[in-house]
């Protein structure tokens, strides 16, 4: 039995790799170092599909990349062109059938394909096609969207006009990488909202969900991936087009109108600036360290507190912390250590052994902590048993005073868009008024980073935010049957 966490999980990271002279041979190899710098995207499964002299060969399966990955078998894997994947399972997609890079034999040959998000009208789409006699091993958008490509491949010339096609049926968020026998190709969702980013190694490309991985494979930067983008890489080189309106098309049923092309009505979600992305990473030209650095200042600026020390949550609230240290002029310093070796505390059946794995995930230093009046920062509160917990922990160890600072807005709605947030009552602040949360986790006090606060630390960015699981915007749609349960954004459960 799987339990959700109390930090929000993204659901993948893609990867590809192509070298348009065709003379590298271990483009599996350098998937594999970019896949490692992206394994905080997804711990589930791991997966890489290898382009060799026009043949696709996929190794995948559960577990880390390490562990999926052996020296002996990325020997094997040669070839000039190939993608990856990591992945973390949404509710009720497990298995090895799920993970990914999936493989489909197609018109024009066959192809493989890695995706990060989630389609708002994928189970339209997915009865529709079965109408048609299509049949799914899967509940994966990632085998929804191949077949959808498959499909067009048959009427379309090209592989980049089955994508457009393609882009035309579906809604929600994508970053996709697509493998073929005489190409690799990228592919962004018209709003931009996952992440996408282009870079060069050597002779080869490279495309990543974060600039992370190009930096980790020895390659350089190059640009974001546009909303709405198809960057396809072939013996010619590297070509770009954008989807911008429905393309003449086979009618599948359950697909609805084309989404909008541009970005102004939504863009890159803003809680891969909060948590899911690495510090070091660079989105949509904003650094990530810096964005919550500038959080963690602007933190301290709209809630400020009498204390003695400012430690950070690890290791999604360090950075948040320096800021808010920097800010108010309080000493910053560890007050709080993590165990790595200690399995997720998600995967636990029950809500007490939940709690005695966060005991054993953390610890406080109590020589650090004890007779002092704490600032305690972290990137979010989702459910807040690991909040309460650490709380817990620190007065345990002596601290006279815990003032938890959260370095974003309370989390009101759960996201349709490729995070495992999918009901509103997983949500303390949905459920509960701030004050409410403050007594829940044992706090002397609780503050949030305002949301204007937080879109303002993301100095740099070009183009839109997606704020849903804040203000409830929800720019590319939500799911038809879910329609009945959304919420006015601001209202608490006890006021409607």
């Amino acid at each position: 039995m799987t339990v959700r966490t109390d930090k929000p999980h993204e659901s993948c990271g893609v990867l590809a790799i192509h070298d348009p002279t065709g003379r590298m041979t271990d483009a599996a190899r350098a998937a594999y170092f970019g896949l490692f710098a992206l394994q905080h995207r997804g711990q589930e499964s791991a997966g890489i599909a290898v382009n060799r002299e026009g043949s696709l060969f996929c190794h995948k399966d559960k577990g880390l990349v390490v562990e999926v990955f052996q020296d002996m078998t990325l020997n094997l894997m040669t070839g000039h062109a190939a993608i990856g994947h990591v992945r973390y399972p949404m509710q009720g997609d497990h298995g090895v059938a799920s993970a990914q890079p999936m493989v489909i034999d197609a018109r024009g040959g066959p192809l493989a394909l890695g995706h990060n998000g989630s389609l708002v009208n994928a189970e339209e789409l997915r009865l529709g096609l079965e109408s048609q006699g299509a049949i799914f091993e899967t509940g994966s958008d990632a085998e929804l969207l191949l077949t959808l490509l498959a499909r067009h491949r048959i009427t379309t010339r090209r592989l980049e006009d089955a994508v457009l096609r393609m882009m035309a049926d579906v809604r929600g968020a994508y970053a996709l990488t697509i493998l073929a026998p005489d190409r690799t190709l990228g592919v962004r969702d018209p709003l931009g909202i996952r992440p996408l980013c282009l870079g060069r190694v050597g002779d080869a490309f490279v495309l990543a969900s974060e600039s992370c991985a190009i930096d980790a494979m020895g390659g350089e930067f190059l640009r974001d991936v546009d909303p709405g983008e198809i960057v396809s890489i072939s013996a010619d080189g590297i070509a770009s087009e954008t989807f911008r309106s429905a393309p003449v098309q086979l009618p599948i049923p359950g697909a609805l109108p084309a989404a909008p092309s541009a970005a102004a009505a939504g863009g890159l979600c803003l809680f891969e600036f909060v948590y899911f992305a690495r510090p070091d990473s660079f989105l949509d030209g904003a650094s990530v360290y810096e964005s919550r650095l500038a959080a963690g200042q602007s933190l301290a600026a709209e809630h400020p507190a009498e204390a003695d020390l400012v430690i950070g949550a690890p290791d999604s609230g360090i950075v948040a912390a320096i800021g808010y240290s920097r800010r108010s002029g309080i000493p910053y310093g560890s007050g709080l250590l993590k165990n790595r070796y200690v399995g997720r505390t998600f995967i636990q059946p029950t809500s007490g052994e939940r709690e005695s794995m966060i005991g054993l995930k953390f610890s406080a230093l109590r020589t650090s902590v004890k007779g002092k009046r704490l600032v305690m920062v972290d990137d979010s509160i989702i459910r807040g048993q690991t909040t309460r917990r650490i709380v817990a922990l620190l007065k345990e160890a002596g601290a006279r005073e815990v003032h938890v600072r959260i370095a974003s807005p309370p989390v009101m709605h759960p996201c349709f868009y490729g995070v495992d947030i999918s009901t509103w009552e997983e949500l303390s602040a949905a459920e509960m008024t701030v004050d409410q949360v403050r007594a829940m986790i044992g706090a002397d006090s609780l503050g949030y980073l305002g949301l204007e606060g937080l879109r303002a630390s993301t100095k740099g960015l070009v183009g839109g935010l997606c704020a849903s699981c804040f203000d409830g915007s929800f720019p590319a749609g939500v799911p038809a049957r879910r329609l009945s349960e959304i919420r006015v954004p601001g209202v608490l459960k006890e006021e409607r």
